[in-house]
């Protein structure tokens, strides 16, 4: 662990670069995605990794994706099948699952369900929850399999430790050891030496430097997000630090190491900081008519509408969920005219919670159909119980001509262990300022 420590502090020299230009692409869920910063406090390691890599010789495509487990990014039409689009023959593919993996308790959704349905009971709506043993290490193969088909070189990561303390020590669950035959580190270990695939113990490395720091430290600077789970910028930056010190000691990866940069604390603050500074760029500077529009909600996906307001169709909210639902939400839109584009200036929501104190919410948007290009604008963890607070977004968004804009609002309940009922979401019309661009 000593060495972590110094890595975390010290500058040391570059090493030498390829002259080839590549791209890393990353895989995984929350803890690695990407965050707008005026909408959270929370940071993805995955924004952080471009400082560890010369620029000349690489960049870093972090797909990242929150409330991802490997069934649900492999079956997402804007998730996987994109990725793959991007990746060329030289590039790397790191992968990183197991937290939403997770959400069945060690067991897989469908095979659940189907003891459900036998049991004549209702089916589970979240449907990212893999078995470690079975369905998790598939998904593995699938992902290794066909990046190596486009040339790509895979990388097995497992997840970074959750904030799990016990005696100063994080637990097994905070490992993703569910049970003892439900190992998700071991079974993504298993398929790496399977399939001959470079494997970074990034649950172990984190444990290590987590326990260093302590559980006063950690939560104090790296998970000050409100939850266990997430990371803030120290955070995010802390465990890229640890995924670059992984990647070096690496044997398998000598090629990825010819263009690792080692950047001082002070570079990666610097880095940081342009980070947060690119999430307050001013609006566009956009000339044309300007528009207003009340938009009513058009569609609710596993969600059921009642007159007390929105809840999961299953109408209860599930246990252990800490992220949103990707597949469960209310969604507004709006499209350009077939000649001009829109800018999207202020979005003004009015929510509440009825019911309760445990609603949470993000707020996405994406393009088209196949909701590309998401984006995260806003994060509520603790909507207050009965209590209408208006969401005021003043963050520009550009929808191309012909182009059509999808706002999800994704809630989930903090649930304390066990499902609850007669929790309600509330939405009131999604109000729209913009200008047409001419």
């Amino acid at each position: 662990m000593q060495r972590t420590f110094i890595i975390l502090i010290c500058a040391l020299c570059a090493l030498p670069i390829s002259a080839a230009k590549r791209r890393v692409h990353t895989i995984g869920d929350s803890t690695m995605s990407e965050y707008k910063p005026a909408a959270t406090p929370k940071r993805g390691w995955g924004m952080y990794l471009q400082a560890f890599f010369n620029a000349d010789s690489v960049s870093v495509n972090n797909r990242g994706k929150s409330g991802a487990s490997t069934r649900t990014f492999y079956e997402t039409e804007n998730l996987w099948p994109s990725v793959k689009k991007q990746m060329h023959a030289g590039d790397y593919l790191i992968i990183q699952f197991a937290h939403n993996d997770e959400k069945c308790k060690g067991e897989d959704v469908y095979v659940e369900n189907a003891k459900l349905r036998a049991e004549g009971r209702d089916t589970l709506t979240d449907m990212r929850g893999t078995e470690p043993n079975t369905t998790y290490k598939a998904y593995l193969r699938m992902y290794i399999t066909e990046a190596r088909e486009k040339g790509v070189t895979p990388i097995l990561m497992s997840p970074i430790c959750r904030a799990y303390f016990k005696d100063g020590k994080i637990n097994d669950e905070g490992r993703h050891v569910l049970a003892e035959n439900k190992d998700y580190v071991r079974c993504m270990r298993e398929v790496a030496e399977e399939m001959w695939v470079p494997f970074l113990d990034m649950t172990a490395e984190s444990k290590a430097a987590f326990e260093y720091f302590g559980k006063d430290y950690c939560m104090a600077h790296y998970f000050n997000c409100g939850d266990k789970t997430h990371t803030s910028a120290e955070g995010g930056m802390a465990v890229a630090m640890l995924a670059y010190q992984l990647i070096s000691q690496s044997a398998e990866l000598a090629e990825m190491q010819s263009w690792l940069v080692w950047p001082s604390k002070e570079e990666c603050a610097a880095y940081s900081q342009r980070i947060e500074d690119a999430g307050k760029q001013a609006a566009f500077a956009a000339s044309g008519m300007s528009f207003t529009v009340t938009l009513e909600s058009k569609r609710a996906v596993n969600m059921w509408g009642t007159n007390k307001g929105y809840l999961p169709a299953s109408l209860e909210w599930p246990a252990g969920e800490i992220d949103e639902v990707a597949n469960r939400y209310v969604e507004f839109s709006l499209s350009a005219p077939k000649k001009h584009a829109l800018v999207v200036e202020q979005l003004i929501l009015p929510v509440r919670a009825k019911g309760g104190n445990g609603m949470n919410i993000h707020i996405n948007y994406g393009f088209g159909d196949a909701f590309r290009d998401v984006t995260t604008i806003y994060e509520n963890t603790a909507l207050p119980k009965n209590k209408w607070i208006t969401v005021k977004l003043d963050q520009p968004i550009l929808i191309p001509a012909n182009e059509t804009l999808y706002i999800r609002v994704l809630p989930w309940y903090d649930s304390n262990g066990m499902p609850q009922t007669k929790k309600y979401l509330q939405l009131k019309e999604l109000k729209v300022t913009g200008k047409r661009l001419q």
